[in-house]
């Protein structure tokens, strides 16, 4: 029997349950599916509402009087519109819980997600280790939620807040693949929302370009090569390579009898050989160890893995030097231009750099040439002409 729910009415059902001993039910009459349970010990509310599909579902609201009348019916109104409209609470209580427990074990977090995306595409990407490491600084606080939680609030915000506008646009962009990846239907481990993750500005394209006071003051320093930090760059210059490429370069691919340096492969994905100049060959040879190995990488750390924390040294060097405002990837540019102002033609600059066109798209069609013996000689030039600036 449907009654309106009142203390008065609710306090006389308790005082028959506890003479009879028997539990009663209320219905609500003004809040259809709003039922009290009333025994002699506890009193529960509950409402019985059909979800989307049709099927009664009951579900609990909390205990009476912690929970009163208008509360109870508050609370029973916004839960029948939640599952008329397909949502399952007691489901996503229970997935809460299942989240709560892998996150204990380091199951299903953001941490998880990257390690699993890692393992399936990052051998793809020869710069994972430097995109994985940019996503766990930038995230850090993040990484042990379940990534089925997280929303792009939580994103956004570590996104916004973190000091380095640089860094965090390169951490949104290295993780929106990894979202997109866990975001798909056939996985959905991770919301839909978490694609419209937005980096705090538009980083624009860098043009800088190292002067020649500038490089007077820092080559004497980097040439004393007092860490694998200096002599990577010193490296960088000589061979306009990629930053990574010199990292993760080893030993077996070094022929210094033969004067060059194979990369098995680039950001383009093709393998590339760098003529090596004298002075890139000096100093490989100074570089080298009794204790070297073919497979142990030309420049490593101290604990032999690939050297990281560059913000760090390079900041150490523009103290040390009296400049500011340039990066490792500025010393490739700087070659490149230093190459253009000795005449060296474009195209051959262009296959020095192992951009994927030397030409124009439809000249790069049928010339498939990579101009070897003209980038040897340019590099040469190149190192030359620091030389030159150097020591004029």
């Amino acid at each position: 029997m449907k009654i309106i729910l009142t203390e008065t009415a609710i306090k006389k059902a308790i005082k028959e349950a506890i003479e009879t001993k028997e539990r009663r039910e209320l219905s609500s009459k003004t809040c259809p599916g709003l039922r009290l349970r009333v025994g002699s010990r506890s009193q529960n509310w509950i409402l019985g509402v059909r979800d989307s599909s049709g099927r009664l579902r009951r579900y609990p609201l909390g205990e009476y009087p912690t929970l009163g009348v208008r509360e109870a019916k508050e609370a029973a109104w916004l839960l029948r519109a939640k599952v008329k409209n397909g949502e399952d609470p007691i489901a996503s209580r229970s997935q809460r819980r299942q989240e709560a427990r892998d996150a204990r074990e380091g199951i299903g977090t953001l941490n998880a997600l990257v390690d699993h995306y890692g393992a399936k595409e990052g051998e793809k990407n020869k710069s994972w280790s430097d995109c994985q490491r940019r996503i766990r600084a930038v995230f850090a606080d993040l990484l042990s939620k379940p990534s089925r939680s997280l929303t792009i609030r939580d994103l956004q915000s570590a996104v916004d807040n973190w000091p380095s506008e640089s860094s965090a646009a390169a951490a949104v962009r290295y993780i929106r693949p990894i979202l997109k990846w866990a975001a798909a239907p056939g996985r959905l481990y991770a919301p839909r929302e978490l694609l419209d993750l937005r980096p705090p500005k538009t980083v624009g394209r860098r043009e800088r370009v190292l002067s020649a006071d500038e490089l007077r003051r820092i080559l004497p320093v980097l040439r004393t090569m007092a860490t694998p930090y200096h002599a990577v760059m010193v490296f960088l210059l000589l061979t306009a390579a990629r930053l990574q490429e010199v990292c993760m370069a080893t030993w077996k691919d070094i022929d210094l009898t033969g004067g060059v340096w194979r990369i098995p492969e680039t950001k383009n994905g093709n393998p590339h050989i760098v003529p090596l100049s004298r002075q890139a060959k000096t100093l490989l040879h100074s570089w080298m160890s009794t204790e070297t190995r073919s497979d142990t990488l030309v420049f490593p750390s101290r604990n032999g893995s690939p050297l990281s924390n560059w913000d760090r040294e390079t900041k150490a060097i523009m103290r040390e030097t009296g400049t500011s405002g340039w990066t490792r990837h500025d010393l490739r540019r700087t070659a490149a231009t230093m190459m253009g102002e000795i005449s060296i033609p474009p195209h051959v600059i262009e296959a020095a750099l192992n951009h994927a066109n030397v030409h124009t798209d439809l000249a790069t069609t049928y010339n498939r040439a990579r101009y070897t013996q003209e980038v040897a000689s340019a590099l040469q030039a190149l190192a030359d002409r620091i030389d030159k600036i150097v020591s004029p």
